[in-house]
């Protein structure tokens, strides 16, 4: 199906949110997702620093397939957005993508009984948390790769992981990650010590493995109730886990839609990782394989349009159901 892609902004205080829509053939108004990306310094189309894989940018084509109009922005202090990307916290995050939202819930080219969020890994903590504190609510969000450990824990996870994958890494990098080790300690331990401390903080920045990021989100980050921030859910979702997700497991999904009071439909992609593209063989967090050329997992497009076709009828989640990867 074609579509057209324009800019489109959306004001703040001090400063602009820049992003795009990407709007389906045929006259509208459209069904509309809001898309949240993951964490870091992330662009409207999931690339940092003008590198990666284009994922929202493959989304929201994908959405346009199936009659969906979508909105993607970077975000604050990234690409053509404003403000202080380092300065921020999570919850100015999340009052950027409420002030997103409510700019999409009035716009001319959207159908406001038809307005959807979908999350990524950290954006789905975002939807989650502003779903029960809108006036206007979505319709449902849509969730990949979700999360039911606290953001602590799975720091400390993919830390241990890390000192596990050690022994085999080879090259200049597993040279560099044994010597970092030699001298801070065990990566796990080293993490534990990071996280009690940037407790203590509210401003500044804290190196996180080889990136410096704001102290007041990742501390905001590790203290979310995020099995609360479920339960309160008032629409129903749609979860969706990667198999071979190291970073936000289909375990810790699976607990989510175990939790959820709202109407859940669960998935798990065969083979899918983190970064929602197919990788064979056994997955590593210190897996270098580039994936900048990577495509979505088809089944998780599957999973999308025949999600879509059924809401186009009118067939709303109506209670739990599950499907797993093959084994």
């Amino acid at each position: 199906m074609a579509f057209t892609e324009r800019d489109w902004s959306v004001e703040r205080p001090g400063f602009t949110l820049s992003g795009s829509l990407c709007l389906p053939g045929g006259g509208g108004p459209y069904p509309v997702v809001l898309i949240l990306q993951g964490s870091g310094q992330v662009d409207r189309d999931g690339n940092a620093r003008g590198g990666g894989a284009s994922l929202y940018a493959q989304l929201a084509t994908a959405l346009a397939g199936y009659g969906v109009a979508s909105y993607r922005y970077d975000k604050r202090g990234v690409g053509s957005s404003g403000g202080h990307f380092l300065s921020a916290g999570y919850l100015d995050l999340v009052e950027d993508a409420e002030a997103c939202w409510e700019a999409l819930t009035v716009a001319p080219f959207g159908d406001p009984g038809r307005m959807y969020m979908l999350g990524h890994s950290e954006g789905t903590a975002i939807a989650a948390q502003l779903s029960s504190r809108l006036a206007r609510p979505p319709r449902a969000l849509i969730q990949l790769c979700p999360f039911d450990d606290s953001a602590e824990t799975m720091l400390i996870h993919q830390a241990e992981g890390i000192d596990r994958e050690l022994p085999g890494v080879p090259g200049l990098l597993g040279f560099l990650l044994r010597l970092g080790r030699r001298i801070i300690g065990p990566y796990g331990r080293h993490m534990r010590r990071k996280l009690a401390h940037v407790r203590k903080l509210d401003g500044g920045t804290i190196r996180l493995g080889p990136t410096r990021v704001s102290a007041r989100w990742l501390r905001e980050l590790i203290e979310l109730d995020v099995d609360g921030l479920y339960r309160a859910v008032p629409c129903p979702m749609l979860l969706i886990a990667g198999e071979k997700d190291l970073q936000c497991t289909p375990e810790s999904a699976e607990r989510l839609a175990r939790l959820a009071f709202a109407p859940v439909e669960f998935h798990v992609v065969a083979n899918m990782i983190h970064h929602l593209s197919v990788r064979e063989g056994q997955p590593a967090l210190l897996d270098m394989r580039d994936i900048t050329a990577l495509p979505l997992a088809p089944q998780l497009l599957s999973f999308l349009e025949g999600w879509f076709a059924r809401e186009r009828a009118g067939d709303a989640p109506a209670g739990p159901t599950a499907s797993a990867a093959p084994a």
